[in-house]
């Protein structure tokens, strides 16, 4: 059956509606967090929160744990997009990969409340492994890989295993994010990120006292 300027035009509404009853639940999501913390996340408050009926709730979502994936990668994705054009730019690799870590603390800190429930979500080796396995994990996985190649084709990284040192760079921004989000005061973010990089970048040993014996990622020759 063809379509027609009218029945384009229906679906055209209906898909806006759609996308906007979404965008209120999704709302609801983080207010109800918000005002009364990750217990607080039921789909009786969250319907109320959003000004739907619980029936429609479940129209678009089969759970709470459904309801929260579709909030966290709605979140999630103007980042992801931001990091991508990042690593994907023209900086040199090292300047890349500082910047990386810095706005990928920064985001987690600007949303707080509702990263504080993702962290929780992330505490089970079940939901740790399927993080690693989702798609938007392995493809920033990869472009961060992109990037240490590209410092080690310029002779600025050592020839290391270019995935699996990013895969802990990921793990490491983790980390510390969960840690800022437990802390009641943490201290300055810039601090937090020159940790990370001075660690991935410069090495761990303390060395001697010219830091150019040291055994760095990145070489400084």
């Amino acid at each position: 059956m063809r379509s027609t300027p009218c029945t384009r035009a229906k679906s055209e509404r209906r898909s806006r509606w759609e996308q906007l009853t979404r965008e209120a639940i999704h709302a609801g999501v983080i207010r109800v967090l918000a005002q009364k913390g990750d217990a607080g996340i039921t789909m009786e408050n969250v319907a109320a929160e959003a000004g739907v009926a619980k029936g429609t709730l479940y129209a678009y979502f089969k759970d709470k744990s459904d309801l929260l994936e579709s909030v966290k990668e709605s979140s999630l994705e103007p980042l992801r997009k931001e990091l991508s054009a990042l690593l994907q730019g023209p900086l040199p690799p090292h300047e890349r990969l500082t910047r990386l870590v810095e706005r990928h603390l920064g985001y987690f800190d600007e949303h707080r409340e509702f990263y504080r429930v993702l962290l929780w979500q992330r505490q089970s080796a079940k939901s740790r492994l399927k993080r690693q396995r989702s798609d938007p994990y392995r493809v920033m996985v990869d472009k961060i890989a992109d990037c240490i190649r590209d410092g080690i084709r310029q002779n600025l990284f050592k020839p290391l295993d270019a995935t699996k040192v990013a895969a802990m760079l990921m793990e490491a921004n983790i980390a510390m994010i969960g840690q800022r989000l437990w802390e009641e005061r943490p201290g300055p973010l810039d601090e937090d990120a020159r940790l990370i990089i001075e660690l991935f970048l410069h090495g761990l040993s303390a060395g001697a006292a010219d830091p150019r014996s040291r055994a760095p990622l990145w070489s400084r020759s």
